[in-house]
């Protein structure tokens, strides 16, 4: 065995690193027949229409590199190479009517030394190309009025229209260094393509159209890609049941264009509301976080749409299984554009099998009563009516070069109307029927204005307005009818609604001192009016909860960098809340030392408070949803949240392999039982929570493969009073073990991935039995959380295929398919107990939340 995994490796690292060479010279032969050589000698494939290489005819001799040969080859005739990838070229004519090829070469201003690795691209056709070791780059067919960029860190950027480089000698062009960006390690693949992290300890930064392919997902999905990160779980198969590091979804700030989100998810948080097709970047911070953000006690995801006005007219539109989305941006006069977009379900008039599924996953509790009684389809109606929209509207103008103002706007709906009409139900002295109707609707909706100013090359500053609504609206109607003649003998009206009104001001600034000394500061002003109101006909139970807050805020942020050697940002930011009194203060610091080339180190401390949370829906509702109720700390059943964390660990980044772990201890304080939802814990009690976690990703390159592994390890025990005797016990989402193994391959304009997750199962509090007396009936409950659901693995796969529509590639396609839970796994996701009357008799009911099966999905798009 041993033996045979060293040959293995061995014929790996000959295929991988062996370079093939044409030795032989050759003189007056065809290009058709010498390209067949090249296909042969360096295992290449050559896409082109034989006509443009009828009648070449080249000599060659002493060929020493592929580079090499195909500057020959273009030297002698009117051909060129487009490299698609290492193993796919495509010749085309050098000139074709309308288009130009650019080349140049990069040199530094001062020393006149080429800069390789530098980032060209072509704007309008999404080409681009990098700088080889002599600074020499080349980008074939582009349009004459084209704007081509040249980035490369640490330099200021350059642009140019494409026909200033139209030149057979190639000019140079001189980049100068820029003074006043602090210089950091960019790992551009942190993960895979689209997903970048400046230095070990910072922000991870993620371009949804840059994106590479990931397994499940037919396309990108603003966070359900965050969660292939390692330390980001979402335990209930859920895009917005985002848990970081032992945190639940309502610790995290989610911010769209500077408006904060309280509700991010469609179809019951299986889908992200956001768009990702207008959202050029998504910052999350796991730790470290900067001290202008505020008032979560775990993760915060910054998702910014497009900023820049666009120079052309573009558009998008495509469909999946669920939904169709269109977007448009377009420059309206000169300094001034617009970029909008739109997504609407037809899930209300079209029944998928994508649909089914995720209908399956989100109303299997309702439809358990049914189960439980064992009855015929016959006797059982059910309606489920449901769609969603999400709408932005943009507006971008540039007051001068140095100006900026934007206005932003979004718009998300669910709507659900639910029937469940269950006919000649046993089990009373004679049968009767159940009516049942449920109403729900979820709305975010905000606008922001902000106004970007730089005064000079060392201070600027942005100034916010913005405003966040949020409503959540339920209506239940529950009728009991004598099935002989229909008499009425109970029912039940219930309404539920939940307010949230968020708005304020704030102004951040930047004075960057040299290009080693930089501070941020600033003020935010936030006002929240929460309200919860409930009320049930039948048991004449109702509820009121109104209340308000204002915060007051001031942050400060010193960072210090040298020579990418030693990287130290320190912070503080206080915060006033006037619900409470209170002003809290919040200390953070980040170091980050360069042990070497390939291997940083890091360190990082932090302090957060959080004044508004969410909790699960205490009152008796049987429209088992998952609804979360937002109340403010004051409240009878939410406290102040406060959390300190502290991590550290290093990275390395060599050879195509990068290596990245991290560990961490998190210890909050201020947790309900009501916040958290112990089975078996009737009363409120108070508690803390203390987690301690390590996050390891391993990811390695292979040309056109990439394969990554994320591991964490999470130890979360909670404390709470009179609970367990007051001694830890495992928390919730105390997944021990989570792993997942990545893999991504493109060949041609074809992508493909794979991916395989298994995890710990959740704890849960086991049922022991039943207790009947004459004044109530409970259920006897064991530990708190001292049993395990089984282990949770599953397999998914995506593919998509990349073609033009038209020969300029102005009309852009692409096809995806994607497969959820490949082989069918039915995972446990969560279980309790219910009590259920059957022929006079109480029964204990184990009740399961399972996973979604498989569940295929398909899209298709078309931009311009």
């Amino acid at each position: 065995m041993k033996s045979f995994f060293f040959s293995f490796f061995i014929l790996i690292y000959i295929n991988c690193f062996s370079q093939n060479t044409v030795n032989k010279r050759y003189e007056n032969i065809s290009l058709e027949e010498f390209l067949k050589v090249l296909e042969e000698s360096y295992e290449i494939k050559f896409s082109f229409n034989p006509e443009i290489v009828k009648d070449e005819i080249i000599n060659i001799s002493e060929i020493t590199s592929l580079e090499n040969v195909l500057q020959a080859v273009q030297s002698q005739t009117s051909v060129l190479f487009e490299k698609i990838n290492n193993r796919y070229y495509v010749i085309r004519k050098k000139k074709q009517k309308g288009k130009v090829t650019i080349c140049g070469y990069l040199l530094d201003n001062l020393t006149k030394k080429p800069l390789s690795e530098a980032f060209i691209n072509n704007k309008k056709q999404s080409k681009s190309t990098t700088s080889d070791s002599n600074g020499f780059f080349q980008l074939y067919l582009s349009e004459p009025n084209d704007t081509i960029n040249i980035q490369f860190l640490g330099y200021k950027n350059r642009q140019f229209l494409a026909k200033e480089l139209e030149n057979n000698s190639c000019n140079k062009i001189f980049l100068s260094e820029d003074d006043f960006e602090l210089g950091e390690v960019v790992i551009t693949e942190y993960v895979t393509s689209g997903i970048s992290r400046q230095g070990a300890s910072s922000a991870v930064n993620i371009d949804p159209s840059k994106l590479g392919i990931l397994p499940r997902l037919v396309e990108p999905d603003v966070l359900q890609t965050l969660q292939f990160l390692p330390g980001i779980q979402s335990p209930t198969e859920t895009a917005s049941g985002l848990h970081i590091r032992g945190g639940t979804p309502d610790h995290n700030l989610i911010l769209w264009d500077g408006i904060k989100m309280y509700s991010s998810g469609h179809f019951f948080d299986l889908l992200s509301i956001f768009n990702p097709y207008i959202t050029e970047n998504i910052k999350l911070f796991r730790s470290s976080t900067e001290a202008k953000y505020g008032n979560r006690i775990s993760g915060v995801v910054d998702i910014e749409s497009k900023n820049e006005i666009p120079e052309d007219l573009g558009f998008g539109v495509g469909f999946n299984m669920t939904n169709v989305d269109a977007y448009l941006e377009a420059p309206i006069d000169e300094g001034f554009g617009v970029v909008i977009s739109a997504r609407r379900a037809f899930t209300d008039f079209i029944k998928t099998s994508t649909f089914r599924s995720y209908s399956d996953r989100a109303f299997q509790s309702i439809r358990f009563f049914v189960d439980n009684q064992k009855l015929d389809q016959e006797t059982v109606e059910n309606e489920n009516v449901f769609y969603f929209t999400d709408l932005t509207i943009k507006a971008i103008l540039d007051l001068s070069k140095d100006d900026k103002l934007i206005v932003s706007s979004i718009f998300t709906n669910n709507d659900l109307n639910y029937t469940l009409n269950i006919k000649n139900i046993q089990g009373f002295s004679e049968p009767f029927d159940e009516n049942q109707k449920d109403n729900l609707e979820f709305i975010n909706q905000g606008a922001n204005i902000r106004w970007d100013k730089k005064w000079n090359r060392y201070f600027s500053h942005s100034a916010n307005i913005y405003f966040s609504n949020y409503d959540f609206n339920y209506n239940g109607l529950r009728e009991s009818r004598a099935s002989s003649d229909g008499f009425l003998f109970f029912d039940n009206n219930i309404i539920e609604e939940n307010t949230i009104r968020d708005a304020g001001v704030s102004i951040h600034t930047n004075l960057t001192i040299n290009p080693k000394h930089s501070f941020s500061s600033g003020y935010d002003f936030s006002t929240n009016d929460v309200t919860y109101k409930a009320d049930y006909s039948a048991n004449n139970v109702s509820f009121n909860e109104s209340n308000s807050n204002i915060t007051h805020a001031v942050f400060g942020e010193y960072k210090f960098n040298t020579n990418e050697k030693l990287k130290i940002s320190a912070g503080i930011r206080g915060n006033y809340f006037s619900v409470l009194d209170k002003t809290y203060w919040e200390p953070r610091v980040n170091l980050e030392v360069n042990l070497s080339k390939n291997i940083i180190t890091k360190l990082s401390a932090e302090r957060k408070n959080q004044v508004i949370s969410q909790i699960s829906n205490y009152l008796p509702n049987d429209f088992n949803l998952d609804n979360q109720i937002w109340l403010l700390a004051d409240s009878e059943f939410v406290s102040m949240l406060s959390s300190d964390q502290i991590s550290g660990g290093f990275t390395i980044n060599k050879n195509n392999w990068y290596i990245d772990i991290e560990g961490y201890h998190k210890s909050t304080s201020g947790l309900t039982s009501f916040a958290n939802g112990f089975n078996g814990v009737l009363d409120l009690e108070t508690g803390e929570s203390k987690v301690f976690g390590i996050d390891l990703l391993i990811k390695k390159r292979i040309k056109d493969y990439r394969t990554w592994i994320g591991y964490s390890y999470t130890d979360q025990d909670f404390k709470f009073e009179n609970v367990n005797d007051r001694q830890y016990f495992p928390g919730n989402f105390d997944i021990s073990h989570y792993l997942s193994w990545i893999h991504s391959y493109q060949w041609n304009n074809f992508e493909f991935s794979l991916g395989w997750t298994v995890r710990t199962g959740r704890p849960y509090t086991p049922a022991l039995g039943i207790t009947e007396t004459e004044e109530f009936i409970l259920i006897d409950y064991g530990e708190v959380n001292s049993d395990r659901l089984d282990t949770y693995h599953r397999l998914d796969f995506s593919a998509s295929y990349k073609f033009n529509l038209s020969k300029s590639d102005t009309w852009r396609s692409k096809i995806g398919f994607s497969l959820f839970n490949l082989y069918d796994r039915e995972n446990t996701l969560n279980r309790t107990y219910s009590i259920r009357f059957d022929n006079s008799t109480y029964l204990l009911q184990e009740v399961n939340t399972f996973s979604a099966g498989i569940t295929p999905n398909i899209s298709f798009r078309v931009d311009f």
